[in-house]
Parts: structure tokens; C-alpha cells; sequence
């Protein structure tokens, strides 16, 4: 079976702002959105005993988030 390999035969790694699969991230313009989009994308780098603490906490910045909708004072670039 053929496993990845993080030495200089592995996949090269993503470019500054670009996600694992390529494609850049696209900012929200809401600060704790984006911050957890950035999360998002740095799950690989993290033990995977780590990722359902981690998705908890990204939920919970969500949930929150789209609880305040309308009730904060951000206003994201794009409005």
C-alpha cells in the first residue's frame, strides 16, 4: 500500500493563503468567521485527537456568530 511521504518526495506543501486543495480562502470580513475558517484549514497540522475538540470550538464561534447577526456593529468589506 502507498502511504504519503512528508519528506522531499511527499506532496509539495500548499502557498502562503492557499487551502489544502489549492484554492485560496476567501475572507469573510467578519473577524471571528474568518478566524475560523483559518482554523478550519489548520486541522491537518493538528493531532487527530485534537479535531473534535477543535470542531467544537469553531461550532461554537459559529453558533455564536449567527446568533449576533444584525446585532453587530461589523460590517463586512463586501456590504
Amino acid at each position: 500500500m502507498s502511504e504519503m511521504q512528508d519528506g522531499p518526495d511527499g506532496p509539495p506543501a500548499p502557498e502562503a493563503g492557499a487551502t489544502t486543495d489549492g484554492a485560496t480562502l476567501e475572507l469573510t470580513g467578519h473577524p471571528q468567521i474568518d478566524e475560523a475558517l483559518q482554523r478550519l484549514e489548520g486541522l491537518d497540522e493538528l493531532d487527530i485527537a485534537s479535531h473534535p475538540e477543535e470542531f467544537d470550538a469553531i461550532h461554537g464561534v459559529l453558533r455564536e456568530s449567527l446568533a449576533n447577526a444584525g446585532r453587530d456593529e461589523v460590517t463586512p468589506d463586501s456590504a
